[in-house]
């Protein structure tokens, strides 16, 4: 996740088109569209592009990118655009893009979902893995399409798909929430159960041991209270109580401090109360409280991207941010692999 789109300006109205800048690399026209020297990977000029309606939720994984849109009759739908090498666009073509080689796409509509919905039925949110998409619906559905050699599909095989599948395991089951940025999904149920699809090497599943890949859908107990929200990174997994506690399980710097690096089950991070919203990414985390301050903590600080003003190489435990908490807005918090964006 080198590349960042953010949705800007709505113009026109009752024919609304919202405007989207994308920074990063580019190499697969995941920003939208190609730049204006398509030889260039990395932009350090916005690609600026328009979409009709009004996006709603935006998403990005390796080299794609989704959003959710509501177009001028109500209806939302999925936008794709970038790399769909594995299918994780969810589109017929296999190439385009001309002479770069990669079957790489602008924005197009994902018109394969409209086969699997079923009526009434509308796309609510996308998230992006590294090279696979998932899709959560208005009737608590779940889609996957894309790679899914760790079984990221979650559908019970080692098979990648071109087209929308749907999760196995959860019928009868509407699902309220969903998070993945690399190779596994979290899914957190109307009722509260939490549910684990993918690859899962590093204990960050939560049920006590490392599994090498969960193909199907595996019910994660947790007897910590009931699960406000749920954050997918990339060696670790971070739980949200209603009570406000965070619980991180997984490998890496996890928030436990320096000393504990791994838990194979979901364990308390001393230090943050209140917390209402929480963020993962491949290798760090934000928490946000309810009074607007941000905590960060992660590997890999060399280029100032955990924000917290130190040269430490890493932070083991949550420090607050310098920021403003009048500017902090957790529904307009983003987190990538080299980038945070905050919109107020």
């Amino acid at each position: 996740m080198r590349h960042a789109l953010v949705a800007g300006e709505v113009l026109g109205g009752a024919s609304a088109r919202t405007v989207l800048a994308g920074f990063g690399l580019n190499s697969s026209w995941q920003l939208g569209k190609p730049s204006v020297d398509d030889s260039i990977d990395r932009i350090g000029e916005p690609v600026v592009c328009a979409v009709d309606g009004t996006v709603t939720q935006i998403a990005c994984g390796r080299e794609h990118s989704a959003m959710v849109v509501r177009r001028h009759d109500g209806i939302r739908r999925v936008l794709v655009c970038g790399n769909n090498a594995y299918g994780q666009l969810g589109l017929a073509a296999e190439r385009s893009g001309g002479d770069h080689g990669l079957p790489r796409h602008g924005i197009n509509e994902l018109t394969a979902l409209s086969d699997v919905l079923g009526g009434g039925e509308e796309p609510v949110k996308v998230q992006c893995g590294l090279d696979h998409t998932v899709v959560l619906t208005s009737r608590g559905r779940v889609f996957a399409m894309g790679w899914g050699d760790d079984g990221q599909l979650g559908t019970g095989l080692q098979t990648s798909s071109k087209r929308p599948v749907l999760v196995a395991g959860l019928e009868g089951t509407p699902i309220a929430d969903i998070s993945s940025t690399t190779d596994f999904t979290l899914a957190l149920a109307v009722d509260g159960r939490l549910f684990y699809w993918g690859n899962a090497e590093y204990g960050q599943c939560m049920v006590g041991r490392k599994i090498d890949r969960v193909l199907a859908r595996m019910n994660v107990s947790f007897g910590g209270g009931r699960i406000k929200a749920v954050a997918a990174g990339g060696c670790h997994s971070l739980l949200l109580t209603e009570a406000g506690q965070v619980y991180a399980c997984g490998y890496g710097a996890l928030g436990l401090g320096p000393d504990k690096l791994a838990a194979l089950e979901p364990t308390l991070i001393g230090g943050l109360d209140g917390v209402e919203a929480i963020l993962a990414s491949t290798d760090r985390c934000l928490a946000i409280d309810n009074e607007r301050r941000v905590y960060s903590w992660g590997l890999g600080n060399s280029a100032g991207r955990l924000g917290n003003g130190s040269a430490a190489a890493n932070v083991f435990s949550p420090e607050a941010l310098s920021i403003d908490p009048a500017l902090v807005s957790p529904s307009m918090t983003a987190l990538g692999n080299d980038i945070a964006i905050m919109v107020s």
